[in-house]
C-alpha cells in the first residue's frame, strides 16, 4: 500500500527518528512510503519526500509579518498545498507524527483533518500535545482532562503558546479528534495510550504499537573492542548517560548530578552522549558531545557496563531502546514508558521513585549487582529481538492500516 507520513522534521530530534524508522521497516515491508515535512533531511533515504513549506513571493511576504500573524496567514497557504500534495499522491492511508516542532511557520491541527478527509489517518503520538491545550507533558497537571486554559503552569515552555490561547487550542483538539471517525492514535508507550484515553481520546479509538528499531544497526558489539574505539580507557565500572540536550528540564540532568554526587567520589566512569554538558566533577567523565551517528552511539552504548536514564516525563525514549538492542541493562525511573522497557532481571533496575535519591539507589543497586551483568546483557538482546524490531513495528502498523481500509491493504 502506499502510505503517506506527515511530520515536522524529517529525521532529526527523537521523534522524526522513530518516525524514520518505521518507513523503513514499511518500505523494507513492500510498501511505498512518502514523507511531508517541513525540515528535510540531507541524505538518500528509502521513502520519497515533499516538502510542506510557502515558498516563492507568498513565502517572502509572510517573512514580513510579525511571528503570529505569520503563522495565521501561513496556515492558511500550508493547507491548501497540502490538500493539493494529498491529491497528487494519493495514499492509501496517512500516517501522522508529530506537527507542533513547524508551528511557528504556520503548521496546524488543520492538516490532521485536511488528512483523515483524504484516507483513513492514524496519528502516532510521541507525546501528549495532541490531546492537550499546547504541552508535550503534563508533569503533575490534570487541566488536559477537564479543559486546558490560561492557568496552564508550563505555558511559557516549549512549545509555548500565550495563555489566552491555550483553551481555544484545546477546544480545536477536541473538534478535530470528534470529528472524524477515521482518525485513530497510537500510543507507542501504555503510558502514553492510557493518558489518550484519559484524555480528548476515546478509548476505542486508540492503540497501543511500541517503536522499533533497525536490530543490525544496533547490536552488541564486546565492550572491550567498543571501548578500544572510543578511545575509552578506564578500570571503572562504565556508567552511559544520554540526551539530545541537558539543558533541557524534562532531560533529568539535575537529577542525575545530586545522584552521582551520593556515590563514592571517583567510583564510576561516565561516559556522556548530548550538548549541554551535565557538570559532574566528582567523577571520572568521558563526553562524546551530541553524535548523530549511529555506529558511533551504538560503539557507546556497548562500551557501557549500564546506562541510567534520568529523564523526569518521557514517552517510549529511543535511548533506552537502543541500549537494550545493544545488551547493555539500563537503571531508569518509574515514569512515562520507561517500565515498559526497563524490567526487574531482564532489562535492568528500576528506581523506586522519580527522586534523586531513588535514582542513586538504583544506581547503586546495579553496581552491587556486577556478577548479573553478563547475564543481562543477554537477556537485553533477547527482549529487544522479540519485542522491538523495526519489522515487527512495521507488521503492526500494517494490521492496523488494513482494518482501518477494511480490505487486504489497497494498491501498491
Amino acid at each position: 500500500m502506499h502510505v503517506v507520513m506527515l511530520s515536522d522534521l524529517e529525521n532529526r530530534g527523537g521523534a522524526a527518528v522513530a518516525a524514520s524508522r518505521l518507513a523503513t521497516g514499511l518500505v523494507k515491508g513492500g510498501h511505498r512510503v512518502t514523507r511531508i515535512v517541513h525540515f528535510e533531511s540531507p541524505g538518500s533515504h528509502p521513502w520519497a519526500t515533499r516538502r510542506l513549506v510557502v515558498s516563492g513571493t507568498r513565502g517572502r511576504l509572510l517573512r514580513l509579518l510579525p511571528p503570529r500573524a505569520r503563522a495565521r496567514v501561513g496556515s492558511v497557504f500550508l493547507e491548501y498545498r497540502l490538500r493539493a500534495i494529498l491529491d497528487e499522491v494519493d495514499p492509501d492511508v496517512v500516517n501522522v507524527h508529530n506537527l507542533h516542532g513547524a508551528g511557528p511557520v504556520g503548521w496546524n491541527l488543520g492538516l490532521v483533518t485536511i488528512c483523515a478527509a483524504k484516507a483513513p489517518t492514524v496519528w502516532t503520538m510521541h507525546d501528549m500535545w495532541s490531546f492537550t491545550g499546547r504541552c508535550a507533558y503534563n508533569w503533575d497537571c490534570d487541566l488536559f482532562r477537564s479543559g486546558c486554559d490560561h492557568t496552564c503552569p508550563t505555558h511559557f515552555e516549549y512549545p509555548s503558546l500565550p495563555p489566552d490561547e491555550i483553551a481555544p487550542a484545546w477546544r480545536r483538539r477536541r473538534a478535530v479528534i470528534s470529528g472524524s471517525d477515521d482518525l485513530i492514535a497510537v500510543g507507542p508507550s501504555r503510558w502514553l495510550h492510557q493518558e489518550a484515553a484519559r484524555g480528548l481520546w476515546p478509548p476505542d479509538r486508540v492503540r497501543w504499537i511500541p517503536y522499533g528499531l533497525p536490530l543490525d544497526r544496533f547490536r552488541p558489539v564486546a565492550p572491550g573492542t567498543a571501548r578500544a574505539a572510543l578511545g575509552l580507557a578506564t578500570t571503572r565500572p562504565v556508567l552511559l548517560v544520554c540526551a539530545a540536550d541537558w539543558t533541557e528540564r524534562r532531560k533529568g540532568g539535575r537529577g542525575l548530578r545530586e545522584a552521582l554526587e551520593q556515590l563514592p567520589p571517583g567510583s564510576v566512569c561516565l561516559l556522556t552522549l548530548g550538548a549541554g554538558g551535565i557538570g559532574i566533577d566528582r567523577q571520572e567523565v568521558h563526553d562524546l558531545g551530541y553524535v548523530e551517528d549511529e555506529r558511533m552511539t551504538a560503539l557507546a552504548y556497548s562500551a557501557a557496563d549500564l546506562f541510567v536514564h534520568p529523564a523526569q516525563v518521557d514517552n517510549l525514549p529511543n535511548v533506552v531502546l537502543e541500549s537494550i538492542a545493544c545488551g547493555t541493562p539500563v537503571v531508569g525511573l518509574p515514569i512515562g514508558g520507561v517500565p515498559d522497557m526497563v524490567l526487574p532481571g531482564i532489562t535492568g533496575w528500576m528506581a523506586r521513585g522519580r527522586d534523586s535519591r531513588d535514582l542513586a539507589d538504583a544506581v547503586r543497586m546495579a553496581l552491587a549487582d556486577r556478577e548479573r551483568w553478563p547475564e543481562l546483557r543477554r537477556s537485553c538482546r533477547a527482549w529487544a529481538e522479540r519485542h522491538y524490531g523495526d519489522d515487527l513495528q512495521a507488521e503492526r502498523y500494517v494490521s492496523l492500516f488494513k482494518e482501518l481500509l477494511g480490505t487486504d491493504g489497497g494498491g501498491t
